[in-house]
């Protein structure tokens, strides 16, 4: 992430407060939400920071609330850091409204780290890779259709290239590495670009001799913020919809399971030779 804290930071941020100010104002949602003219769960996502909100509507709770201009002139400039448009607005219509929150989450994290059992990381992917799995899914699709995924996904990956880009920790079943996606040069170019991107990320493979681990059931990711840890969560994807688990137990459990399945699988600096390995001998 940048140096700077992304508009999703501050977004949850100024939901959060807001949530606080309510309750500490004795306001129930349902008359805050009326007083902005918005449902109460409408409210309840500006609240848990998955929804923007108009500077308007801030000094308008602000007033209910009984908060000095201090605060109200504070709250202001978090909800204009938070409605700084990111990369992804141009393609908004590309993906559906569960993906565009997870990319603003994906830009500003500090650190990742991913499971993936089936397909290589969006982050580390080549544009044919990319169409490979793209069309996989929609075989009709058109050339433009195409052209636009392939870009935004590429967009993704600057964040791995930034100034200052977040801590990547990848664990990649043995079979993302065996699956011939899009065909022998496709799946060798693609393996040479893990190969590349281990030299400046953390990648290790979970071989099959691991035999059973804790992560069998599905992939997942971590998102860690260290300008505000509250935001720390678990990612969970189906390919129609998302689950965001950030309840200290399951945040707890799926770092261990993280931290089990790293010690099962090749330490980093074998992973890069199997990578090697398998890119010579595809």
């Amino acid at each position: 992430m940048s140096g700077k804290p992304g508009p999703t930071i501050r977004r949850w941020q100024l939901g959060h407060e807001l949530a606080e100010h309510r309750a500490a104002a004795r306001v129930s949602a349902k008359d805050a939400a009326a007083e902005i003219e918005v449902t109460a769960g409408t409210l309840s996502k500006i609240e848990g920071g998955r929804q923007s909100i108009k500077p308007m509507y801030v000094k308008l709770l602000a007033m209910r609330y009984g908060l000095s201009d201090e605060k109200r002139d504070e709250l202001l400039g978090l909800a204009h850091e938070a409605n700084q448009p990111g990369y992804w607005v141009t393609y908004s219509k590309l993906v559906p409204d569960w993906f565009r929150l997870f990319l603003g989450y994906e830009h500003d994290a500090s650190t990742l780290q991913a499971y993936e059992s089936e397909l290589v990381p969006g982050l580390l992917q080549t544009p044919d890779y990319i169409r490979a799995i793209l069309l996989a899914g929609n075989p009709t699709a058109t050339d433009e259709w195409l052209a636009n995924q392939i870009e935004l996904r590429l967009l993704r990956q600057q964040t791995l290239i930034d100034a200052n880009p977040p801590s990547f920790h990848a664990v990649l079943n043995e079979a993302v590495l065996l699956r011939l996606v899009g065909g022998k040069d496709v799946m060798t170019a693609q393996l040479r670009a893990l190969a590349k991107a281990a030299e400046q990320h953390t990648i290790q493979v979970l071989p099959f001799s691991a035999g059973a681990h804790p992560a069998m059931t599905a992939p997942f990711l971590l998102l860690g913020f260290d300008e505000e840890p509250r935001m720390n969560t678990v990612y969970l994807e189906n390919g129609r919809g998302s689950l965001y688990l950030d309840r200290k137990s399951d945040l707890d459990s799926y770092s261990a399971k993280f931290e089990q399945i790293t010690r099962l699988a090749l330490s980093p600096e074998d992973s890069l030779s199997h990578l090697v390995s398998l890119t010579r001998n595809l």
